[in-house]
């Protein structure tokens, strides 16, 4: 049992899972161009038992198996120390990665909080609003039921031992998401949608570890009730600040495309939100050292194998804290801007390994 000394603390726990569990709610806004009356009456048969069989009847076993491996395959082409891969090592990381699915989709069926969503709710809300009424329920107890297989499958993604196992996770994540959606009609992929999306957050974004270091704060405390403001504006800041990173950069290829392709665009978003929870950890831990030991590191490894040079990913990490700062009120700035000039502080002065520039210089003229 919490005593009093430990309540506000728990509380400011609790404000943060909250905050995390918003974002995982399903987007029915492309469906405004349909009928409402068929929209709707496909929600409503979907949040019964049947609705439920008939994604896991398209999404099975050997579908998600096979959905995994080809995106196993595919990920490796996108990053030059996981090119030698072979046929066992991927199979590997595809069954580990299926059993996550798996899991995942199971958890959607049996722990779904939409059954609470009444007829009448679905009849008389827009369908922007009725979005609103839905998150994936338990976020914390997911967490927990993923964490064993999750950490399995980055040990086993750890091909080389330069720390890039995070970037190729994510890319057969985002890659395995994609080819599942395409088994899916819209209503489906707005239902299904945010646990996918909670799962590649998951890998990359820390947010339990920064929902955990909330604890030190009061709920009325001013570090804390800055943090809580701005982690809604989290995709917003993300957003504009990769719009102005690629048209500075309009001509850069990388691995996956331009800065502003589909999927270079989907991965450079997740990689914005990542630097913000990271930099509200930072804030929160009230020191940078999870900047300069974690986020650095995994920005130069996973950039740099991605052929984004460091001078772009400096630029992008200027950009983005300046997006940051201007969302902030005048007597937030004070809080914050050690925590910002740190953080680009180690940003600038990370140095680039030579051998690494003139690798990227070769590959990405």
């Amino acid at each position: 049992m919490l005593n009093s000394s430990h309540r506000p603390q728990a509380e400011t726990v609790s404000r943060l899972v909250d905050v995390w569990a918003a974002r995982y709610r399903p987007d029915f806004s492309a469906l405004e161009a349909n009928a409402r009356s068929l929209i709707v009456g496909e929600i409503y048969q979907l949040l019964q038992a049947p609705g439920f069989n008939a994604i896991s009847k398209k999404l099975n076993q050997q579908k998600v198996v096979d959905v995994c491996k080809l995106a196993a395959v595919r990920a490796k082409d996108f990053y030059v120390d996981f090119e030698d891969l072979d046929l066992k090592e991927i199979t590997t990381l595809a069954q580990l990665s299926s059993c996550i699915y798996l899991q995942l989709l199971e958890f959607y069926q049996s722990h779904s909080a939409v059954l609470t969503v009444s007829e009448w709710e679905l009849e008389h809300f827009p369908l922007k609003r009725l979005g609103q009424l839905f998150k994936v329920p338990n976020i914390r107890d997911l967490a927990s039921l993923l964490r064993p297989l999750i950490d399995e499958f980055q040990v086993q993604s750890s091909h080389s031992e330069d720390g890039t196992a995070l970037g190729f996770m994510t890319t057969q994540i985002s890659l395995t998401n994609a080819l599942l959606f395409q088994e899916l009609d819209s209503v489906q992929q707005a239902l299904v949608g945010p646990y996918f999306r909670f799962l590649e957050e998951h890998i990359a974004l820390p947010w339990q570890r920064m929902c955990a270091a909330a604890a030190s704060h009061r709920p009325g405390g001013p570090v804390f009730k800055l943090v809580k403001r701005m982690l809604p504006m989290m995709s917003t800041i993300s957003l504009a600040a990769h719009t102005q990173w690629s048209q500075d950069f309009p001509y850069h290829y990388t691995r996956r495309g331009r800065l502003d392709s589909p999927e270079m665009r989907h991965s450079s978003l997740r990689d914005f939100n990542m630097f913000q929870v990271y930099l509200w950890l930072s804030f929160l831990q009230g020191h940078a050292k999870v900047i300069e030991n974690e986020l650095v590191v995994i920005c130069r490894l996973v950039y740099g194998q991605m052929g984004i040079p460091w001078e772009m990913t400096v630029h992008g990490t200027q950009l983005l804290i300046d997006t940051v700062l201007s969302c902030l009120e005048p007597y937030e700035l004070s809080l914050v801007t050690a925590c910002t000039s740190d953080t680009l502080k180690v940003f600038t002065q990370s140095e680039v390994v030579p051998s690494e520039l003139k690798l990227l210089q070769l590959r990405y003229p």
